[in-house]
């Protein structure tokens, strides 16, 4: 087609103006078709875009609506997720667990178990207790563990042997083998179930009014005192 050819064409009118384009993080479908109706309207009329193109374009647009409608349904399936676990959450409340974790809840009276799983047998052991300002209030020898799960309860009295208060505790276990080394033990907690959070978005319970990490519980817990 020759310059000449193009004689009376007017590439101003008889072709209605795009609404204009307002800027947006957010490519939608609406915005889509108004950049293409834009670049139609002001395509260069002595090379205007090849069908190849235009069908790209629009393939490009296809794809745009199937993730948009994709990705809407994938939301729906999260939150549908989500409620559901909450609520399958909710069916271990008022359940004795085992939990990883060294944090307990003192009643104040009587005697306080605590638990730990040690990575091997070690000669020698010690067992701290400390208050809720990282203050030691308690510590005793307890003498040679086995591998594996072990308990040892602590009176519930000071280093002034006096009764301690109520309150939240911490505990830890230093454990050493017969050469001296180190002997890793994860302190444990067991308790019941007593709430469950889910402002986070997802379930965060409490055992015996202790904050627990959901993925921290091991098991349920049958035994005595069940």
């Amino acid at each position: 087609m020759s310059i000449g050819s193009l004689t009376g064409v007017n590439t101003t009118q008889d072709v209605p103006s795009a609404a204009p384009v307002t800027g947006s993080s957010d490519l939608g479908e609406d915005t889509f078709l108004r950049l293409l109706v834009t670049q139609l309207q002001n395509q260069d009329p002595t090379n205007p875009v090849s069908n190849e193109q235009f069908v790209a374009q629009l393939a490009q647009f296809s794809q745009l609506e199937q993730l948009q409608g994709l990705g809407g349904k994938l939301d729906s399936l999260t939150m549908l997720n989500a409620s559901m676990n909450n609520a399958a959450m909710t069916n271990l409340l008022g359940q004795t667990v085992v939990a990883r974790g060294d944090t307990f809840h003192y009643d104040g009276e009587g005697g306080q178990t605590l638990l730990w799983d040690a990575s091997g047998a070690a000669t020698e052991a010690t067992v701290t207790v400390r208050d809720a300002d990282g203050n030691v209030v308690y510590s005793e020898e307890i003498g040679a563990l086995t591998s594996g799960e072990g308990s040892w309860t602590w009176d519930g009295r000071g280093l002034d042997g006096e009764q301690l208060p109520a309150g939240d505790y911490t505990f830890t276990v230093a454990a050493f083998d017969g050469e001296g080394s180190e002997v890793e033990v994860a302190e444990l907690v067991r308790g019941v179930v007593d709430s469950m959070d889910f402002q986070s978005g997802s379930a965060s319970p409490t055992i015996d009014g202790v904050p627990v990490d959901m993925a921290s519980i091991l098991r349920l817990d049958r035994g005595e005192g069940a």
